[in-house]
């Protein structure tokens, strides 16, 4: 995953990878989890509590605290066919200085954060709930399998989100060729690829609005 991350520090990025991305959301165990389990080597298996920030920029802008505390960002680019193309920023640990805050803000789309958001997980998400209401932290509970074949990485998951427990299959490949190749395989590429920014939007601010109002 290392490879696939670029790194902003003290105003400056290093050179930024990507990869492709495929993500289908199913209400019950698919089809190919048979034939990654027969065909694709398990590498991994974990839980993990991750609390997205969602705003209307998330389905191209997605911000998360990956198990709660380490930030990280993720921006959409271009489509080639089926697959999204994303490319990931991983910040430095808390404290955040100064240059990793306003960047933070500008991929939540607000004018700024308060210096103390910075401080820590605890104090971003109690700032981003009294100086921006538009932002929304959302715990999303993860508990999946991962497997890999060659370039191409598959994840198998359970996610709670929302109040609603879903099943999740996703493709994550930083070469186009073999990521259409591998949803080939696994004849999932005639499903509709939507990422997390998009699945959450569409099921939590409607609900935030509405007690809102």
């Amino acid at each position: 995953m290392k490879g696939f991350h670029m790194v902003a520090g003290k105003g400056t990025e290093k050179a930024a990878q990507g990869r492709y991305e495929f993500r289908v959301w199913l209400r019950d165990w698919p089809k190919a989890a048979s034939a990654l389990q027969r065909f694709w080597p398990l590498v991994g298996a974990e839980r993990r509590s991750d609390i997205y920030l969602l705003n209307a920029r998330s389905p191209y802008r997605l911000v998360k605290l990956r198990a709660g505390d380490r930030l990280e960002s993720k921006r959409r680019g271009h489509e080639l066919g089926p697959l999204q193309y994303w490319v990931s920023n991983s910040y430095p640990i808390f404290p955040l200085a100064r240059p990793e805050l306003h960047l933070l803000a500008q991929e939540l789309g607000v004018a700024r954060l308060p210096f103390d958001a910075g401080l820590s997980p605890a104090h971003l998400v109690a700032r981003l709930g009294a100086s921006t209401p538009e932002i929304m932290p959302e715990p999303v509970y993860k508990s999946r399998l991962l497997f890999r074949k060659g370039s191409s990485r598959v994840e198998l998951s359970r996610v709670a989100a929302g109040g609603q427990n879903r099943v999740t299959l996703a493709l994550e490949d930083p070469d186009p060729k073999s990521a259409l190749q591998a949803l080939d395989t696994l004849r999932i590429g005639h499903l509709r690829n939507r990422s997390y920014g998009e699945v959450l939007c569409r099921r939590v601010l409607p609900r935030a609005e509405a007690n809102a109002n």
